[in-house]
């Protein structure tokens, strides 16, 4: 075990499931040799296989579950050589995996209501989110809005179903839930006051949906923080891979650029120029 800045670790898991929950992702559940910590939702990892075989830059996950001390288990949607390599992985094998890293939703007090809006696999950081305000007993003031081209790719939304908080499913295609986009189903949420303009808003999800989010926050006067699905080479901010422009009036000062490993991938739209 490698120990880093903070309280990140080198940890080799061992492969103790792999569940599919769509046509091209699944869930892969690790057993961790040292205990982990309870972490902050939009925290994560970067993984590669043990054995050397994939490629030589790990790729990042958002922690996706904690089942208990030393078990964490991760969304993991199948797109290139890094992802394909895991999916190659078998149950008994190992991933290297180098966690936690990042600052994830800075949360609001269980009394101010929460909306979280996911894009595809941007559903990884709020499972654990939505489990955290059950916790607080938030659950009448929290609200789910899952969004996907087509029911397949709601990925593994019977979880988000089963818990208390409400959950709302959009598909482009009409296939399921809401027919349009996860943002027309939160405009129509706020238009008939289902939601409160004096929430705060997280998003997760591809580039393309984060930049409508922020277009949408922007527009109505509403306060939200985006979780970046970044490209990263390391994850602990040596490489310099995932740079993303602030805004000089914003709450990270007068530095032009942050690393989204270091100072994200959560931020607030108030501190970046996306």
């Amino acid at each position: 075990m490698a120990v880093l800045a903070g309280d990140a670790r080198v940890l080799a898991g061992d492969i103790i499931g792999k569940t599919e929950c769509g046509p091209d992702a699944f869930i892969l559940e690790l057993q961790l040799p040292a205990a982990l910590e309870p972490v902050t939702a939009g925290r994560f990892a970067m993984l590669s296989p043990s054995h050397g075989g994939g490629p030589v830059i790990p790729r990042p996950f958002s922690i996706y579950e904690q089942p208990g001390s030393h078990t964490v288990s991760f969304l993991v949607q199948v797109l290139g050589p890094g992802t394909r390599a895991l999916e190659d992985l078998e149950v008994g094998e190992s991933v290297d995996c180098t966690l936690p890293l990042g600052q994830g939703f800075d949360p609001p007090p269980a009394s101010r209501e929460l909306v979280m809006v996911a894009g595809g696999v941007g559903s990884a950081p709020f499972l654990a989110y939505g489990r955290e305000r059950v916790r607080q007993g938030a659950v009448a003031n929290t609200t789910y809005l899952f969004g996907a081209r087509t029911e397949d790719r709601l990925y593994d939304r019977a979880r988000f179903e089963a818990e208390p908080f409400r959950t709302i499913l959009a598909t482009d295609d009409g296939s399921l839930g809401y027919s349009g986009s996860v943002l027309d189903s939160l405009a129509d949420e706020l238009e008939a006051g289902a939601v409160s303009k004096d929430a705060l808003f997280c998003a997760c999800g591809p580039e393309g949906l984060l930049h409508a989010f922020a277009d949408f926050c922007a527009a109505r006067g509403l306060e939200g923080q985006i979780s970046l699905e970044t490209y990263m080479g390391c994850g602990f901010g040596v490489c310099n891979a995932c740079p993303v422009p602030t805004r000089p009036d914003g709450p990270l000062g007068n530095w032009p650029w942050a690393k989204s490993c270091l100072e994200g991938p959560v931020f607030s739209l108030e501190a970046v120029s996306f």
